[in-house]
This record gives C-alpha cells, sequence and structure tokens, in this order.
C-alpha cells in the first residue's frame, strides 16, 4: 500500500475521526437521566451514548477536522460507534494482547491520579533548585544492614559519633576514612565523592549536602545503608552536561605499563593529525563505543568516575582532546563533543517528576506517604489496633525463613482497618504475609510486623483508590473509554479494511477492471531528446531528427551514431521516454504532433527534441494507478462494510435530547 496513505489512514483512525456516513431515527421511550449530561442522546445495537460522551467527541472532532455543526457530525459518529458494536461482537477487546496494551494506558493514565500532585510539585522544584549546584562531599560510613536490632543501631551510632570526635580533634578526615569507613572505596578515594548533583545519592544524604557550608562535618547522617559522616568539600554552580568521546586501553587487556605506552603512542598519533574515530574502532578496549568511533551519552556531574569527569569538563571547545587519562578502568583519550547548560525548570519538570515517582528511595516513599495521609481522611479511614495483636503471638522467627503458615486453629475474621464501603480482615493480612514471607536476614518480630502492616495499609489504600478511578473521576473514565474506542476502531478497521486491501490482489485486480477508465493517462507522446554543448552539433543533431522521421530504419542509434563517430569522446546524449504535459519543460514548450524541432538553447547546452508518436489517452496499467487504486478499493470496501452494518445494528437518535445541544 502507498506509504502516505497508510499514514493517512492511522492518522484518522488515531483521532477518532475516521468515520463516513449514518443517521437512523425512529421514536422511542429514553428514561429519564438524574442530569441533563447523562440523558441518553443515543443507542447504538447494546451501547448507550450519553449527552456528555457525544459532546466530548463532537468537540475532540474539531480539533482535528473542519468544525461541524451537531447533525452533521451526528452522521459522523453514528458510523464510528456501528463499527465499535462490529469490534464488540468479534471481541475485539477481549484479545490478551489489545487487554495488555490497554492496561498499559490504564497504569500510565493513573499515575497524575495517584500522586500527591501539591507534594511532588514541592519536590519537583526543590530537585530542579538542586540540580543548579554541583556538590563536591567525602563521607564515612558505618554499615548497618537491613534487620538490625535496637543495639546494632546504637553500636553503629556509637561508632560513628567516635570517628567524628576523632575529627573534631584534628585528625585528617582523609586518613580516618581510608581507616574506618565500611564503603570499600575509600581505600582508593580516601572517601571523596567527587562532585555530584541531584539523585545521585539517597535523599538523606542528600537532604544534608545540599542545607550544608563547605567545610561543615555532619552529626551521623542515618540512610538505608547505615550512618554516614560528611564532609561538604566544594559547592559550584552547575557545570551542564557534556557529551564526549573516548578511547579507552583497559587493564583487562593490558597491563598498567603497557596501557599507559599504547594510550600515549595513539595519543600522539591524534595531535599528528590521525582520526579519533578511526583511533577509537581499531584500538579502544571499550566494546560498547569503539564500533561508533568512541561515543558516549551525555552525562552530568557524578555519573561517570571522577578522575575522567575532571578531564572531560576541563576541555573548553569541541574537539579539544585530552593526554592520556587514569581511572580505575584503564587509560583514557577523550574528545569534547558538545556541553550544554542546566535546561529551564518548565522543559525537565516533567522529568522530574516521573524521576521522583520511579526513583523507589525516602523521596519517592514521602510521596507516597504524604498521598495516602490523603487517602486515609478522604475515605474517613478508621484502624482496629488491637486486632493486630493476634500476629505478634502467631508469626515467629519461621518467618525470616520462608516457612511460616497461617495457623489453621485461628479465625483470624476480626475487621483491622476499615474504609467506606470496604474492610479489611485480619485473614486478609495473613495472606499478605504468608504471600511476602521469603528466606531473609532476621529483624525482631514485633517490627517485622509492624512495618509489614503500615506498607499492607498503604498498597491497600492505593490499590483501592485505583481501582475506583472510574467512579470517582469521570474525566479518567471518559480518557480510557476513548482510548480502548480507538484501539478497537483502529483493530476494527484493520481487520474489515485495511488487511484486506493488502491481501486481495484478486479483488484489488478485479476492482480495477471494472473501474479502469476512472484511471487514465492524458494525451502522451513517445519523444527523444538530444542535448550537446556545441551548437554546430545540435544543428547536425536537428537535421538527422527531421531526416530520421522520413526513413523507418534510421533511429535514434543511427542519429547518435553519425554524430559521434568522428570524437573521442561522446559530443551528443540522448534521452527517451513516454512524457506528458508538465513532466518535462523542454517537451511542453511546442504543440505536439510527430516532428523534429530546431534547437533550443539553455544554459550552454543546445537540445533537440523528436517527437516519435502522440499517444491517445488510455487507462494506466494497474501498477502506474495502484496507489489511487488502492485507495478507492479502500473506499469501496469501507462502503459495502457500513451497508452491512447499517443492516446488522439497530440505532436510535433522541432528537429531543440532540436538539438541546447549543
Amino acid at each position: 500500500m502507498d506509504r502516505t496513505l497508510i499514514t493517512r489512514v492511522k492518522i484518522i483512525a488515531g483521532m477518532l475521526c475516521f468515520f463516513l456516513f449514518a443517521f437512523f431515527s425512529s421514536p422511542v421511550s429514553f428514561a429519564a437521566r438524574e442530569t441533563k449530561n447523562n440523558e441518553v442522546i443515543m443507542v447504538v445495537h447494546d451501547r448507550e451514548i450519553t449527552r456528555s460522551e457525544f459532546i466530548r467527541y463532537w468537540k475532540k472532532n474539531d480539533l482535528y477536522a473542519e468544525p461541524k455543526p451537531v447533525d452533521d457530525y451526528l452522521e459522523l459518529f453514528t458510523i464510528f460507534q456501528l463499527k465499535l458494536a462490529h469490534a464488540r461482537d468479534v471481541g475485539i477487546h477481549l484479545n490478551t494482547s489489545f487487554q495488555d496494551k490497554l492496561e498499559s494506558f490504564r497504569r500510565e493514565l493513573a499515575q497524575p491520579y495517584l500522586t500527591d500532585t501539591e507534594k511532588q510539585d514541592k519536590l519537583v522544584k526543590e530537585a530542579y533548585e538542586r540540580l543548579l549546584y554541583d556538590v563536591n562531599a567525602s563521607h564515612i560510613l558505618v554499615k548497618l544492614s537491613p534487620g538490625y536490632s535496637p543495639d546494632d543501631t546504637l553500636k553503629a551510632w556509637n561508632k560513628a559519633m567516635h570517628i567524628r570526635d576523632r575529627i573534631m580533634m584534628g585528625e585528617s578526615f582523609e586518613k580516618v576514612a581510608t581507616a574506618t569507613s565500611d564503603d570499600p572505596s575509600a581505600k582508593i578515594n580516601s572517601g571523596n565523592l567527587g562532585y555530584f548533583t541531584v539523585f545521585h545519592m539517597v535523599y538523606p544524604f542528600e537532604n544534608y549536602i545540599y542545607r550544608a557550608k563547605p567545610g561543615d562535618l555532619s552529626m551521623p547522617v542515618r540512610t538505608r545503608f547505615g550512618y554516614h559522616i560528611i564532609r561538604v568539600n566544594d559547592i559550584l554552580e552547575s557545570r551542564g552536561d557534556i557529551k564526549t568521546a573516548h578511547i579507552m586501553i583497559g587493564f583487562d587487556q593490558y597491563n598498567e605499563q603497557d596501557a599507559k605506552k599504547k594510550s600515549a603512542g595513539i595519543y600522539e598519533k591524534i595531535i599528528a593529525g590521525s582520526s579519533f574515530e578511526q583511533m577509537a574502532k581499531e584500538h579502544s578496549t571499550d566494546i560498547n563505543t569503539a564500533p561508533r568511533g568512541g561515543e558516549l551519552s551525555w552525562f552530568g556531574s557524578g555519573e561517570i568516575t571522577p578522575e575522567f569527569e575532571a578531564a572531560a569538563f576541563a576541555l573548553e571547545k569541541p574537539g579539544d582532546i585530552s593526554e592520556p587519562v587514569r581511572t580505575r578502568y584503564g587509560w583514557h583519550i577523550i574528545k569534547l563533543i558538545d556541553k550544554r547548560e542546566i535546561r529551564r525548570f518548565e522543559e525537565v519538570k516533567n522529568l522530574l517528576a516521573e524521576r521522583i515517582r520511579d526513583s523507589r528511595d525516602e523521596r519517592s516513599m514521602k510521596l507516597r506517604d504524604a498521598f495516602v495521609e490523603k487517602l486515609k481522611e478522604e475515605w474517613s479511614f478508621s484502624e482496629n489496633p488491637g486486632a493486630l495483636d493476634i500476629f505478634y503471638n502467631i508469626i515467629d522467627q519461621r518467618i525470616f525463613d520462608g516457612n511460616w503458615q497461617i495457623p489453621s486453629n485461628r479465625q483470624l475474621n476480626q475487621v483491622l482497618f476499615s474504609v467506606r464501603g470496604a474492610s479489611v480482615t485480619q485473614m486478609d493480612f495473613a495472606n499478605f504475609i504468608s504471600e511476602n514471607a521469603y528466606s531473609r536476614k532476621p529483624w525482631p518480630v514485633n517490627e517485622y510486623i509492624y512495618n509489614m502492616y503500615n506498607e499492607y495499609v498503604k498498597k491497600w489504600l492505593v490499590n483501592y483508590e485505583d481501582h475506583n478511578l472510574e467512579n470517582k473521576y469521570p474525566d479518567f473514565r471518559y480518557r480510557l473509554r476513548e482510548y480502548k474506542d480507538g484501539m478497537m476502531l483502529y483493530e476494527i478497521n484493520k481487520r474489515q479494511v485495511w488487511s484486506k486491501v493488502n491481501k486481495d490482489n484478486k479483488g484489488l485486480t478485479e476492482f480495477y477492471q471494472r473501474n479502469k477508465h476512472n484511471y487514465m493517462w492524458e494525451k502522451r507522446i513517445y519523444a527523444s531528446i538530444f542535448t550537446t554543448e556545441d551548437r554546430r552539433t545540435g544543428r547536425r543533431a536537428s537535421r538527422r531528427a527531421a531526416r530520421s522521421m522520413r526513413f523507418d530504419s534510421r533511429d535514434n542509434d543511427w542519429i547518435i551514431d553519425r554524430l559521434n563517430r568522428r570524437s573521442e569522446e561522446d559530443v551528443i546524449t540522448v534521452e527517451n521516454g513516454v512524457f506528458s504535459r508538465g513532466d518535462n519543460h523542454l517537451t511542453d514548450r511546442f504543440k505536439w504532433i510527430e516532428c523534429a524541432s530546431e534547437v533550443i538553447q539553455e544554459n550552454n547546452k543546445y537540445h533537440v527534441v523528436l517527437i516519435h508518436e502522440v499517444l491517445d489517452p488510455e487507462p494506466k496499467p494497474l501498477d502506474s494507478a495502484r496507489a489511487q487504486v488502492v485507495a478507492d478499493y479502500q473506499e469501496h470496501l469501507e462502503n459495502e462494510w457500513i451497508k452491512d452494518l447499517r443492516g446488522k445494528y439497530n440505532v436510535v437518535i433522541n432528537k429531543d435530547v440532540l436538539h438541546k445541544i447549543d
């Protein structure tokens, strides 16, 4: 099928404006609805369409097509609904792939409804303000693994405070970090994390560094990794993002001295004029970037090893190349491709919001907790704390082996918590505990139960809200239905029309044979155009062209051979073809009769047109008219299909409601 045609059809289907003509009306009694917007304006087969739904589609149609009066649009909308009735009848919406796509769209559509937008906006603004600065910080980690006991916590705190006291008493931060930090990288970097920006550290760590001043030494800062003693070394305005290419001579393939020597040799060749990209392809041991000349993705502070980052940002102009730089991976030669400043807030706010929601750290938990608190208030959440006590007796250390099972001799039917219209029992929570039991490091059992209960409440409330979105938010319900309708319309059109056009060569050929006089060539000529850069040769060509018309045996080859035979290189060329009006400005210059023209001079070239034959109008072959034939055949199938739909499905219009629409 012609690509333009396919594109046009898909766009029309996507806009839900791929409708043709239909209008049925007959007297019928419609039940009154609670509100004006919920009055039924039409019934198509098994589906009632309300006034508000019709108006939404009508207004949306105006965005994509010429605005139409209500009565005119009704004709298009009716056909749309007839097609959907057919799609429902054949079960398009029951297809697994269809349902997966719809569910994926629903999850995306639901995201803003399942977020505390006020809290999210504050976190987005905070993240952007931090994005404007790069911070250099050092830390010492006192590790505290999940499943800690109160004694573990106290020991870790005391150790962190002892370390801090040593630094406050004058010991070198770097020396203490190397000797005491549980972060393995401290043995290499003495605790210095280099420059980084927002999202590159866990949220509590980030909160401290963006509130501190250079030289400040923190009290122990708690994160999921343990306690950190943090020193802020420097704060700079953001350097933005940078795009580079590199040639790496890795330590996996070479020992350090050989790698250093090889990188130095490559650097000298590049400075002498060798192509950086070619050197990368031939010598770089980074197999991911070597095939594309060493090119890396954009990165900013804290996203790559500090030594590489420092050398890259030190390059000033695109095309600048660094001397070999050592990292723990090998020796690198770096080329600057481009730099860019931090983008404006409006350009990145949606990306920041997505990053916050997907971060799965304390920041996203903070956002979810704020949303859950709103839900508790909105849904009149109430708890029965005493009902949780039984779990402190029936759950033991076996839960951490993944072997705990719900006791069969317990009823577990008390209500743990409830919202309007729903209650959650002890058994519901017990099932949640059982389903999430797996081998893990032991915790204090009571603390584990309390944490699991809080997590269960949060998940339950968010899921409850999610399941009620269609009832709670009309706009959500309409947008989901519109997307579903659009998918169904596309699939049924593809099945009934587009796929048939692509596969039904016999039907297409028969349609062409019945209608081939709709695809006519206009009057055309079979002609030759001779071209030369020599005026004298052009005149000779004109004379010989006129002479050839009197002798059937003297064709174009005879003319060309006679004119080129005395030259080592061709002095004249010829273009043969069938021409319509507008195909060639030379053939359009004179009346179409069998003749040879005089010499035509244009831009230091000389042309002679020889018209061999004038061709009468005739039907185009199918291959020449295919694009238009396909479009017309598609329209034919569409019309036949609609005719069948009219006879198959009943359509009833409530004109009283229709005429109330402004």
